[in-house]
């Protein structure tokens, strides 16, 4: 019987982020990205529930753009390895 063993790889990146107002870390945001996931999914911890509840607007704005950059990041490496 005849093995077929083969390496396979793939390329993760892992993203993390905060949310910093007046110089106050307020909520952390992670990801890890791969080009063979269809979605990612992000993960977001309130440090600060006041300061957080009282910039629930910039937090979110702050989510938006983490969310971009993820998305960005991973379209490059499905571009890198033709996906």
């Amino acid at each position: 019987m005849e093995e077929n063993n083969m390496l396979q790889t793939t390329q993760s990146i892992s993203l993390n982020g905060s949310s910093v107002i007046d110089g106050a870390s307020v909520v952390n945001f992670s990801t890890s990205l791969s080009a063979d996931q269809a979605y990612s999914s992000i993960s977001m911890q309130i440090v600060d529930m006041e300061l957080y509840k009282a910039n629930k607007d910039k937090v979110r704005e702050d989510r938006d753009t983490f969310q971009k950059q993820a998305d960005t990041l991973v379209d490059g490496l499905c571009a890198s390895e033709g996906k």
